[in-house]
């Protein structure tokens, strides 16, 4: 009798010790298949020199660091031919509408870790029009599907103006400040404000 308890006892030991290594490995299993789409984002414009944004107004109070990094638009277009994930704006200082929409940029950016690309419309004095820049052919090529037509028939980049792109298709876009901001001059109420940075967020959480 006390042998087959001893029997029993060493069974029921060896069921456990089987019941507890099949949980560990199943964990393991688990834990290595969710670490696959856990990995870091890493922008493409990480380590890069950051942009001067103190030309616009309504960054002069911010003593951060900016998120944003200078980019040309034959960089953009390279980066979504080699299938990259990343978010570029185009904008520049003088323009109201970009004046307003910057800090929440940054601030959006910086909460979600994503340095962004920027294209300054405005780089050369020269350039008069958004549609002036470098490469714009690409700017039509890449987004024109987004973009308006001008009083000509020609795609129209408007400013401000982004774009977030992951394996270099375009997955969520942003263009203008948010709903019912028709005036820059204008500060956005609470609600605008928080409309705007889940807009951001979400928009961001899209190359990631």
């Amino acid at each position: 009798m006390l042998k087959e308890r001893e029997n029993s006892v060493s069974f029921k030991t060896v069921k456990r010790i089987c019941a507890a290594t099949l949980l560990l490995c199943l964990m393991l299993v688990m834990t290595a298949c969710s670490g696959d789409g856990d990995d870091p984002y890493v922008s493409p414009f990480d380590g890069r020199d950051l942009a001067d944004l103190s030309g616009y107004e309504s960054m002069g109070d911010y003593d951060g660091d900016t998120m944003l990094v200078l980019t040309t638009m034959d960089e953009v277009d390279e980066l979504m031919e080699n299938d990259e994930s990343f978010a570029v704006m185009f904008s520049y200082e003088n323009c109201p509408y970009c004046n307003l929409l910057m800090p929440y940029v940054n601030e959006a950016a910086a909460e979600a870790g994503v340095r962004v690309g920027y294209i300054d419309t405005r780089s050369n004095p020269e350039w008069m029009s958004n549609m002036d820049i470098d490469d714009y052919d690409k700017v039509v090529d890449r987004f024109g599907r987004y973009l308006s037509e001008d009083d000509d028939g020609k795609e129209h980049l408007y400013t401000p103006d982004m774009y977030f792109i992951k394996n270099g298709r375009v997955k969520a876009r942003h263009d203008g400040v948010t709903e019912g901001a028709d005036d820059p001059e204008q500060e956005l109420t609470s609600s605008q404000e928080e409309q705007l940075l889940k807009d951001l967020a979400e928009a961001f959480n899209a190359v990631k």
